[in-house]
């Protein structure tokens, strides 16, 4: 009876320590990357996090003086962001959000995985801004794709459709092509063979007015 209750309890201790390993392992995390600008400070990244393909995110963006302290007036400056993927390039401003000093958000929704950069610009109570953050390990998340937490269920994305799409359309497009034309010449020979029968119908006429 001991043996087995000890065996019992090391189980539950292993279910435990699996279980905390589980949970770290999914806990969202708030990874920002923070830039020092003259003597303020402005940290970068995700509103969520983790930030996934397809779901409505926010790039977020604090803004501290030297001592830690939010920012809220920026002294009639304003700041935007420049979103870039690939070659991909998106605009945004970058607005007070309501009820936390110092935050600013742009609003977006990244449709497709991966790596992201963030370009912030402006002027903040007379400073310059112009710092680039770019999604890794050391800075704030990269988008993963959906599908990573789908369940039962992996179902396509709206990007994926529209890829998918992409490629199917010009295969359709031939196929239709290539029946147009094979219609096209099933009518031409159809007409042929009615010309050759109408041709055979006359000369048939014409030989037998002559035989009379």
């Amino acid at each position: 009876m001991v043996r087995h209750w000890t065996a019992v309890q090391a189980t539950a201790r292993r279910s435990a320590v699996a279980a905390i390993i589980l949970l770290a392992a999914w806990t969202p995390t708030a990874a920002h990357e923070t830039k020092a600008v003259g003597g303020m400070r402005l940290t970068v990244g995700w509103g969520e996090e983790p930030a996934f393909s397809g779901f409505r995110n926010f790039v977020e963006v604090d803004v501290a003086d030297g001592a830690g302290h939010p920012v809220v007036d920026l002294g009639g400056g304003a700041l935007s962001v420049e979103v870039s993927f690939g070659d991909e390039r998106l605009s945004l401003s970058l607005l007070p959000a309501r009820g936390q000093p110092g935050k600013f958000r742009a609003w977006l929704v990244p449709t497709r995985p991966g790596t992201y950069s963030f370009h912030i610009t402006g002027m903040a109570k007379g400073q310059s801004i112009d710092v680039t953050s770019t999604c890794s390990p050391e800075t704030f998340a990269c988008v993963a794709d959906v599908s990573d937490i789908q369940f039962p269920v992996k179902d396509p994305s709206a990007g994926q459709l529209a890829d998918r799409l992409s490629r199917e359309l010009p295969r359709a497009e031939g196929a239709m092509a290539a029946a147009s034309g094979a219609r096209t010449l099933a009518l031409a020979g159809l007409a042929g063979a009615v010309i050759a029968l109408g041709a055979a119908i006359g000369f048939g006429v014409r030989k037998g007015s002559t035989g009379r």
